[in-house]
């Protein structure tokens, strides 16, 4: 009974995730992204180190950076459509944050006046200063910014940080589910479990490394199945009585008897 509780955690729809309303949903069914197997499948194609904070002296235009600074003041257009910009500063330099289609009271509580945040973006150089334009990640807590995330084949209209959010929930709630291989064949093929190989293969470090136990322990289960289904099949075959087939010669009869010869 267990066990099939495990299973049908794979299956389940993707609204029972935190973070996954019926916009979100219907998104990503738009890519076959149908319940949470699916998305495990979904493997990051590669990274964004955002570890390691600068200083904004050191900022380099058109790469992305994690800086820890402090917003001294806001600004806030009545004209529409123009931006929203919030001034920051750390001890080395200043630096806007421009924020489009915003509303001013969540500019204001991601970003308290006088209090230091985390922030990581793409840098921008306007008007002889620096600016990210619409930051990836804002936060009072840098440990939920300072480390590698993962890049993921997105869908328009699902950020980086929300995909993150969301396989992350899923890796930190995915149920032990019992191995279909016995341990003697998973051990000599040198295979890892399943529930490891695919907890592993959401690791930034092993994106790519397609000659890591994770990626043949997926390979193996695909090609065994594969070959467990047409063994299957094939006894189904030859299970089957092939009735012998009785022509009529009535025809051919008729045919005859109308020749001239």
């Amino acid at each position: 009974m267990e066990n099939n509780k495990n299973y049908e955690y794979l299956l389940k729809d993707l609204t029972n995730l935190k973070g996954v309303g019926i916009k979100t949903m219907e998104i990503l069914k738009k890519k076959k992204i149908n319940n949470i197997f699916d998305l495990l499948w979904r493997l990051p194609k590669s990274y964004t180190d955002r570890s390691e904070t600068s200083k904004i002296n050191a900022l380099q235009v058109g790469k992305v950076h994690t800086i820890k600074v402090i917003p001294i003041k806001y600004s806030f257009p009545r004209i529409r459509n123009l931006p929203n910009r919030v001034n920051c500063e750390d001890e080395t330099g200043k630096i806007d944050c421009v924020f489009f289609n915003s509303y001013e009271g969540y500019i204001r509580k991601i970003l308290p006046l006088n209090n230091e945040v985390t922030i990581s973006g793409k840098i921008n150089y306007f008007n002889k200063k620096y600016q990210i334009t619409n930051p990836t990640y804002v936060s009072k807590d840098s440990s939920v910014i300072e480390k590698i995330h993962n890049k993921y084949s997105l869908t328009e209209g699902i950020s980086e940080k929300v995909y993150n959010k969301i396989i992350n929930e899923i890796l930190k709630n995915l149920p032990t589910l019992p191995e279909w291989i016995n341990s003697k064949t998973l051990k000599k093929f040198g295979n890892e479990s399943w529930n490891n190989s695919i907890i592993k293969l959401h690791d930034p470090k092993n994106i790519s490394n397609y000659k890591s136990n994770f990626y043949r322990r997926l390979a193996f289960d695909e090609i065994l199945s594969s070959f467990l289904l047409s063994s299957e099949i094939r006894k189904k075959i030859k299970k089957i009585k092939k009735n012998s087939k009785n022509f009529s010669n009535k025809n051919e009869i008729k045919t005859l008897s109308k020749l001239n010869f």
